[in-house]
């Protein structure tokens, strides 16, 4: 270690607050899922911190992003081309209106079941609006979208806000409670 530099542990917590733009240790502290009293310790040098702190830190960082995966794409006829990932989905239909928001552990999984539910109203088709009794959802989808979030506690969060905005446009039953 060069004379004057703190130890790289420290130069690294130090290096992380800057570049994801935190300006105030409380909040970086947080957002790692650190007591504040131990990050002023660690990024002042006087507490190194090890490793698991190091893992842990950028973990709890990393988990609240939400990634664009699919804005606005036709739903694949085969399901397996889509992403195991852990996230949230929006159905469409062919008007462009939200069909279905959820949330998934394995988008692929959840979309095979999601797709096979029933409609909850019955549903007119034009030409002729004849009236089909409670269609699949899997015959009203055309497009989804598609957003990769890891942490299940953002998943959860995002599912509820997101009826709550969208609530008399989906076909869902359940409006879910923030955790």
């Amino acid at each position: 270690m060069a004379k004057g530099r703190k130890p790289r542990n420290v130069e690294f917590l130090n290096t992380l607050m800057s570049v994801r733009g935190y300006t105030g240790v409380s909040e970086f502290a947080k957002a790692c899922g650190k007591k504040t009293s131990n990050m002023s310790r660690y990024l002042r040098g006087t507490l190194e911190p090890g490793e698991s702190v190091l893992r842990t830190s950028v973990s709890h960082l990393a988990e609240w992003e939400v990634a664009s995966s699919m804005e606005l794409e036709k739903l694949p006829k085969n399901l397996n081309s889509l992403p195991a990932d852990p996230g949230i989905y929006v159905l469409f239909d062919s008007g462009g209106h939200v069909l279905y928001l959820g949330k998934a552990a394995n988008l692929r999984t959840e979309l095979r079941q999601t797709l096979g539910r029933l409609a909850p109203v019955s549903i007119r088709f034009a030409p002729h609006l004849k009236k089909k009794h409670r269609p699949k959802l899997k015959e009203l989808t055309t497009h989804m979208s598609f957003y990769s979030v890891r942490s299940s506690r953002l998943r959860h969060n995002l599912e509820a806000l997101l009826l709550r905005i969208v609530a008399n446009q989906t076909h869902n039953q359940n409006f879910g409670k923030f955790l």
